[in-house]
């Protein structure tokens, strides 16, 4: 294996209070272990890889027991609120909201691209905030969960490290396959994680030049004048 490819493998160590390291694909809206690929560790109630966006928010689930007994819990709401470019009363065009108090808090996505190289981004956090909150973050004391670094110009491989500049995650895109490789963590980290790494993925589509030009098209049809662009 040459380097390149050895520096998209992430490792972990295993601990009996944290969950073990696994590898994570993206199934249309489930979120599959390659350890137990035929029972969804986590779903989404909307296609955030579709190009025709039809919502501003999808619920995130943790999917839990086997494949006949499973239950879902919603832990999160993913959003991207309706004409977010264009917006000043929306807290940032990309953001995950807590539906339980038990969850971390509230993540916004902060987006930085230089010229001619890949967006890097950050995952800020307001712990302990919920989708209830009429404020949703709280930048007095928000602070840094994920720092996301494209592994090397070009590439479709991510380095995710935590607040201490450890390594979490690596994601990576092999043709329409995505895939994150996640070290041992909390439940609670592991589920932020996921959700972020779903949000980002959904910024990359939003985001795309085809996107962006189906969407044009749509303001430009007196047929769509709600259109979730």
């Amino acid at each position: 294996m040459d380097s390149d490819s050895e520096s998209c493998k992430a490792g972990g160590t295993s601990s009996k209070d944290i969950l073990e390291p696994d590898v994570l694909l993206l199934s249309g809206q489930s979120v599959l272990s390659e350890a137990s690929p035929l029972t969804s560790a986590y779903q989404i109630n909307g296609d955030i890889r579709s190009i025709t966006k039809k919502h501003s928010s999808v619920v995130f689930e943790r999917v839990e027991g086997t494949a006949g007994t499973s239950q879902k819990q919603q832990l999160f709401y993913l959003a991207h609120p309706t004409n977010a470019q264009y917006r000043t009363d929306i807290p940032a065009k990309y953001y995950v909201t807590s539906v339980v108090p038990e969850m971390v808090g509230n993540i916004r996505l902060e987006v930085s691209k230089a010229r001619f190289q890949k967006a890097s981004f950050k995952a800020i956090l307001s712990p302990k905030k919920t989708a209830a909150d009429e404020l949703l973050f709280d930048e007095g004391a928000q602070h840094l969960l994920f720092d996301i670094q494209p592994n090397w110009k070009g590439s479709d491989c991510y380095k995710w490290t935590n607040f201490t500049a450890k390594q979490v995650a690596i994601e990576e895109k092999e043709d329409d396959r995505y895939k994150l490789s996640v070290t041992s963590m909390s439940q609670e980290l592991r589920d932020a994680l996921v959700a972020t790494w779903l949000l980002r993925l959904w910024h990359d589509m939003a985001e795309s030049r085809q996107a962006k030009r189906e969407c044009s098209l749509k303001l430009l049809l007196p047929s769509n004048p709600d259109s979730v662009c």
